[in-house]
């Protein structure tokens, strides 16, 4: 199946590193809004890769993280995925074996050279990049059984806007699955960014992620996003579940909310209670808030991840 059509395809010679690179580039710009980010991230390549790191380090990335490493599991053999804002690319990488076909699209140069350099050096054959803005994608719809838009689209102009573009993409019974900033949970870190940038404070002392990372380009790059992006929103279960609603959406799991380790990520939860709060807007607000709390998601700057699969 032919996704796109060569002939409108420029491709990007990059000469400033040892080999040439082609990445195609499909890029339309909407407003400012894109224009700032994607300069924003040309300039940081978030995440990072540490010097000397190889495809073997990324899936030592899977095994470490519980979700991450369900999902790998589950996702079928040969599976046609979209990444939509891959950054440098490395969970298209994580998610790029077993003959599946991987199509990452972002809007950062930069970021995209730093994920061709890698894909290149590790010999990577089916992962294909794509400078292309989410709201004027030129892929055809309903061709993707996996699409995937993890920590993207709240930097948006409007992110349901952007999700009504990436549902466009998923094909009847595949999956589509959304990381986004959570409106109580990211109160914290609203907090410590203000102390940092307005009074100074350090950093390390305020966010107990700098204590994780190891290496100086992966805390700079961390730090950059997390405190000095130009623009975001927070969102809610509530908000993602109508969106879910009026487009035939089925809302399988949501992360840390439903997550369950013994329950598998693309499956629905068997457990009762979890639909009990979900249709009663009183008790998923009381959830939803209580989140503000959770130790794991302040060090992760209150982030969620809803899965949903598109029904017939």
């Amino acid at each position: 199946m032919q996704i796109i059509d060569p002939i409108t395809l420029k491709k990007i010679e990059i000469k400033d590193i040892k080999k040439i690179y082609e990445i195609y580039d499909l890029y339309q710009s909407d407003d400012n809004i894109t224009e700032i980010q994607s300069s924003f991230y040309s300039k940081i390549k978030f995440p990072s890769y540490e010097n000397g790191e190889v495809f073997a380090d990324i899936l030592d990335k899977v095994r470490k993280s519980l979700w991450l490493k369900k999902l790998d599991e589950e996702i079928p053999f040969g599976a046609k995925i979209l990444e939509a804002g891959c950054g440098t690319g490395q969970l298209s990488i994580a998610l790029s074996r077993f003959n599946r076909s991987i199509h990452a699209i972002d809007i950062s140069i930069g970021s995209l050279i730093e994920a061709s350099s890698f894909v290149a050096r590790n010999q990577i054959k089916n992962i294909h990049l794509y400078r292309m803005n989410i709201l004027k994608m030129a892929f055809e719809n309903e061709v993707f059984d996996i699409v995937i838009s993890n920590g993207v689209i709240h930097h948006m102009k409007n992110a349901h806007v952007a999700y009504l573009e990436l549902i466009k993409k998923v094909k009847k019974g595949g999956y589509i699955i959304l990381g986004l900033y959570h409106k109580y949970s990211r109160l914290f870190h609203y907090f410590r960014r203000f102390l940092v940038n307005k009074f100074g404070l350090s950093k390390n002392l305020l966010d107990p992620r700098f204590k994780q990372i190891n290496s100086l380009e992966k805390t700079y790059s961390w730090f950059l996003d997390q405190y000095k992006n130009p623009y975001e929103t927070s969102h809610t279960i509530s908000e993602v579940i109508v969106w879910f609603k009026k487009t035939n959406i089925e809302l399988i799991n949501c992360l840390p909310f439903d997550f369950n380790m013994d329950q598998k990520i693309l499956q629905k939860n068997s457990n009762e209670q979890i639909y009990l709060y979900r249709k009663n807007k009183f008790f998923l607000f009381l959830k939803e808030f209580g989140t503000v709390f959770n130790y794991q998601q302040i060090i992760d700057g209150g982030f969620f991840i809803v899965i949903g699969k598109k029904m017939n």
